[in-house]
């Protein structure tokens, strides 16, 4: 978001979009465990029962990384003993965030009426690149692809992100080699590390390695809007 602030409303779009991002996730993610919680599961409480609490979701190095990059992460869902969060946890949090950021392309489109996103790119977005287009315009494409970017994020698989969980449920018999991986990764926190220097360090054509990534993935959504 730093680089968004030559554009105060693409900085104001980016940074509710990951509050916003947050939020979703973690709303979404208690409601399925208080719907349903698994045998071994207990749905943390430590916050007197509010759905979100700062200091329990929010990851400070998702922070860090939205502020220098444009967008960021949650908290790490906790596993219970030797498995990961239930599978329709673990998906919750990232369908709500990619389904609202449709919800936003869709107010951003009866606000602008029909454009053309093709051309965009979703790192010149998250950098606060925009030109052209109404102060409600510019804000509501930011807040849509900022969130389009927290949810596609998320499905990364490298811990904390949800996309972890999934994988480790798509493994369904672990080896050596995965245990070892999962020890460096998820307990060494190298994952950590290795979100956080793609998403800061330019590699592919000036642009972090997760920019240049979300420029791909993000290119259809983008595309079927516009």
């Amino acid at each position: 978001m730093l680089f968004a602030l030559g554009s105060p409303v693409a900085f104001a779009g980016l940074l509710v979009a990951f509050v916003l991002g947050l939020v979703i996730r973690v709303v979404a993610i208690r409601l399925v465990q208080r719907r349903r919680v698994p045998a071994g599961w207990d749905v943390p409480r430590r916050s007197g029962g509010k759905l979100v609490d700062v200091r329990r979701d929010v990851d400070i190095f998702g922070v860090v990384a939205a502020v220098v990059g444009g967008t960021g992460w949650g908290k790490k869902l906790e596993d219970s003993g030797m498995a990961p969060a239930p599978l329709r946890t673990l998906l919750a949090g990232p369908i709500a965030v990619l389904v609202a950021s449709q919800v936003a392309f869709l107010a951003f489109i009866l606000v602008a009426g029909p454009v053309s996103l093709g051309s965009l790119s979703a790192s010149s977005v998250l950098r606060g690149d925009l030109s052209g287009g109404t102060s409600v315009e510019l804000f509501l494409l930011s807040l849509a692809v900022g969130l389009l970017c927290f949810g596609l994020l998320d499905l990364v698989p490298l811990p904390p992100l949800d996309g972890w969980g999934l994988l480790r449920h798509a493994v369904k018999r672990p080896g050596t080699g995965f245990q070892k991986a999962r020890y460096w990764l998820e307990d060494q926190n190298v994952g950590i590390a290795i979100l956080l220097a793609g998403m800061l360090l330019p590699l592919f054509r000036g642009l972090p390695l997760f920019l240049f990534l979300l420029d791909i993935v993000c290119w259809p959504f983008l595309l079927l809007w516009g």
